[in-house]
């Protein structure tokens, strides 16, 4: 496996209350992240916990637009993820913001390469195809953790539902635009 400027790891994944048990009334999977651009690293096990299932929809946004610090209301690695709300100006688009803690660094594509400069000024650069694996790898294992989102307990109120299911409809359409099946998807598993 050769070295790169970039490198994007899950570390572990749980619930909010972090006791190993499966929490069907957290909307969101948590977890330490490994990041490094350049010889920078962003975040590691010490860092703290992030909320892993907003920053898979983030950095799935990622993949087909240039992204600025704070570009999403939030970090591209928030600490927080639990307020979803559908957005008004974009019925297929979701807004998560955050408490202002979290892993943020812009993201620029330039032809079939991706660009990314920390906030500290550390940078890298790999071609698109590399930076799409790395992210798909991250969703992958954010959605191995995760399970079927049908399968989670939603609040009853219809502004919190409508937001926690056009999450996963804006992610499973930024996942197909990636030419990828779900792995929540039962129809790719044969069932």
């Amino acid at each position: 496996m050769k070295q790169t400027d970039f490198e994007l790891k899950v570390l572990r994944q749980h619930w909010i209350l972090d006791d190993g048990k499966d929490d069907k009334s957290d909307l969101c999977s948590h977890g330490e992240v490994y990041i490094k651009i350049g010889s920078e690293e962003l975040s590691n096990k010490e860092s703290g916990s992030w909320s892993l299932s907003t920053a898979g929809l983030f950095l799935l946004r990622s993949l087909y637009q240039d992204c600025q610090i704070e570009e999403f209301s939030n970090q591209l690695v928030p600490c927080c993820g639990h307020c979803i709300y559908p957005d008004t100006g974009n019925e297929k688009s979701v807004i998560i913001p955050g408490c202002g803690s979290g892993v943020d660094w812009k993201i620029s594509h330039q032809n079939s390469t991706v660009a990314l400069e920390s906030q500290n000024g550390s940078k890298a650069k790999l071609s698109f195809d590399e930076y799409k694996r790395t992210v798909l790898q991250f969703i992958n294992e954010v959605e191995d953790f995760y399970g079927n989102p049908e399968d989670k307990i939603v609040p009853e109120d219809e502004f919190e539902k409508d937001g926690f299911n056009q999450f996963w409809a804006e992610w499973k359409a930024l996942k197909v635009r990636a030419n990828v099946t779900l792995d929540f998807d039962q129809t790719s598993r044969g069932t």
